[in-house]
């Protein structure tokens, strides 16, 4: 392993920094370098990989997000003569000079559920609502709702199967183990690999809570 290499990744982890903005993070989630997050809120347990960009957006707990992923990006307006920048009324795009300051629809909010996986470079479109449980294949470019715990893979993403099938992720869905506490989960935790079990003893202990 030489220097450079160590230098490189010394750099690429701790050196770069990162950018955040009027966004709630919770202090469990993991945010790695380069990454530049605006008007958003991440819930517990979740991280992201290098270099994310995560724009007006709100994201649940236990979220898996890979390096490279954008979500909730910028729009230009179609239907105006021109897509260029220098026709809006805003002061952090493009060039300098503006022709008019016009005002833009107002963004999206794009939302993420819970313990969702979103693969490397995947682009998420702004104002689509991602189920709880789905996973987003890498590269994929997504344009539409994502339902829960479906996988979706492909430019523009599509379904290809579920997770799980209907009585599970129903199940799943009532459950909403995300919500749990971290003594409830440590308790959980080994059934883990054995979804049916795992359902099984969530509502057994919360029924004897």
């Amino acid at each position: 392993m030489t220097i450079r290499y160590i230098y490189s990744k010394i750099f690429k982890k701790y050196l770069r920094g990162k950018s955040i903005i009027r966004s709630n993070i919770h202090k469990t989630t993991s945010i790695a370098s380069g990454c530049n997050i605006i008007n958003s809120r991440i819930g517990k347990y979740s991280y992201t990989g290098y270099d994310v960009i995560i724009t007006n957006c709100s994201i649940g707990s236990f979220c898996s997000i890979a390096e490279g992923v954008i979500i909730g990006g910028a729009e230009h307006p179609m239907s105006w003569v021109s897509t260029s920048p220098v026709f809006e009324n805003v002061n952090h795009s493009g060039p300098n000079k503006r022709f008019a300051k016009l005002d833009l629809e107002p963004t999206k909010t794009t939302y993420i559920g819970n313990d969702v996986w979103i693969g490397n470079r995947a682009i998420i479109k702004q104002g689509v609502t991602i189920g709880d449980g789905a996973v987003i294949g890498a590269g994929a470019i997504v344009t539409k709702d994502v339902e829960p715990y479906s996988i979706v893979v492909g430019c523009p993403a599509k379904h290809i199967k579920y997770r799980f099938d209907t009585k599970m992720i129903n199940d799943l869905l009532h459950i909403k183990w995300w919500d749990m506490s971290d003594e409830m989960l440590s308790i959980l935790g080994k059934y883990v690999q054995n979804p049916e079990e795992f359902i099984k003893q969530a509502i057994k202990l919360n029924n004897t809570k």
